[in-house]
């Protein structure tokens, strides 16, 4: 009988032969945005009917990841809920794509409750548009990148264990500016995460690009391949006080390592006012609608 068991580092390998070949654009099937979540709570997993679960253990009651893979999905489902059942925790199926929530009330009919949840809907863009920035649309974000280019002695490089220290010591610094937001504990929960991401950087399929002023990083961004046509970028830091860091790093990174790609998914906005504004600003050619279902 299959059985959940605690996700460790090094079953990357495995878990990406199932993630990298799901054939999903959806920001959660990367093995580099499931694990430095350990940092914040317990994660679990299963291989069912050749179908991979993903059970993330919070506050607040149990996460799942709709299964992954080419095998029987409706085994693996049926496992899925009844973990869940005899758990006795509120439990739900999070991040859920629009075929996959009909594909599961073809099989259980109403007796789950399906929501849309528009926080948790991916942002995808064109590679070319966040590489060229053409058109008047982008010209506020030219003008930033042309402002920094001309006032800053900046330099791009690729992300790599040389420049890693200093992007985690970056990081520290950019929380530390941030210890009046009424988000702080929030960031702080996400600077953990990051840096559990640094730590194990060598061992997940990730990459990363840095932006340097006078040799000191002041901008960075990672993420990793999400399938032939699709990259994921996980997070992305920079000192807003420096006008341009934010636009420079995104493009930057996009021209350099994004060309191979035909869309950027950029991850969701979490309902945060200010980040869906600015994820706006980059006219995404869509939205991912993504769904959560209520098991109990």
């Amino acid at each position: 009988m299959p059985e959940f068991q605690p996700l460790d580092v090094s079953d990357s390998q495995f878990i990406n032969s199932i993630l990298k070949n799901n054939n999903t654009s959806s920001c959660e099937y990367c093995f580099g945005n499931i694990y430095p979540y350990l940092a914040v709570m317990d994660i679990e997993y299963a291989y069912v009917s050749s179908c991979l679960i993903i059970k993330c253990i919070v506050s607040d009651g149990l996460y799942y990841m709709f299964p992954a893979g080419k095998g029987d999905v409706k085994s693996a489902l049926d496992f899925l809920v009844e973990d869940a059942e005899k758990s006795g925790l509120p439990s739900r199926i999070y991040a859920v794509s629009r075929e996959n929530a009909e594909l599961f009330r073809s099989i259980y009919g109403e007796k789950f409750k399906i929501n849309e949840n528009r926080d948790s809907f991916d942002y995808i863009y064109n590679s070319s548009d966040l590489i060229n920035l053409s058109g008047k649309k982008y010209q506020p974000k030219r003008n930033h990148i042309s402002y920094f280019k001309r006032n800053f002695n900046w330099k791009y490089e690729k992300l790599s264990a040389d420049n890693i220290p200093q992007c985690l010591e970056m990081s520290n610094k950019w929380l530390e500016n941030q210890k009046e937001s009424p988000l702080y504990d929030e960031l702080v929960r996400e600077n953990k995460i990051i840096r559990l991401f640094f730590k194990e950087f060598s061992s997940m399929d990730c990459i990363g690009g840095v932006i340097k002023i006078d040799g000191e990083v002041v901008a960075y961004t990672v993420g990793e391949r999400l399938n032939s046509e699709t990259f994921c970028l996980h997070f992305e830091k920079a000192y807003s006080h420096i006008r341009g860091a934010y636009p420079m790093i995104n493009q930057q990174f996009a021209e350099n390592e994004l060309s191979g790609y035909l869309y950027i998914n950029r991850e969701e906005d979490t309902g945060a006012e200010n980040l869906r504004k600015a994820k706006l600003s980059y006219h995404p050619a869509f939205l991912l609608e993504k769904y959560e279902i209520i098991i109990r």
